[in-house]
């Protein structure tokens, strides 16, 4: 299980660093695989999915076949919004927050 895990930790990494350097956009990308990782983890860990999907696709299963808490769901629902025509989701939202939301979820932690 330590290859899961370490995939998700360097993506979170990589995410802060490009948020560092200035790309946001590969922020985003970069959370949401380290959520979709999590995820698939589970899923798979759970019997539930047992072919892995890529991060979006485990996200959307995830969302739909499990009773989750209310903040659960809102990371999910962000981490699955789609950019704006300039390639923004709006001010308030922090696609790494989000994403280590449904990572301890899926750890067991509260969200």
């Amino acid at each position: 299980m330590e290859g899961p895990k370490l995939q998700i930790q360097e993506e979170l990494l990589l995410a802060k660093q490009s948020r560092i350097e200035g790309n946001e956009g590969r922020a985003r990308v970069c959370a949401r695989r380290a959520a979709g990782a999590a995820v698939q983890t589970h899923l798979q860990r759970t019997g539930l999915s047992p072919e892995p999907g890529n991060a979006m696709q485990s996200i959307m299963l995830f969302k739909s076949i499990m009773d989750l808490p209310e903040r659960v769901q809102i990371a999910l629902d962000w981490l699955l919004q789609r950019v704006d025509e300039d390639y923004n989701l709006p001010p308030e939202v922090d696609l790494i927050q989000e994403a280590d939301i449904v990572i301890r979820f899926v750890e067991g932690k509260e969200p």
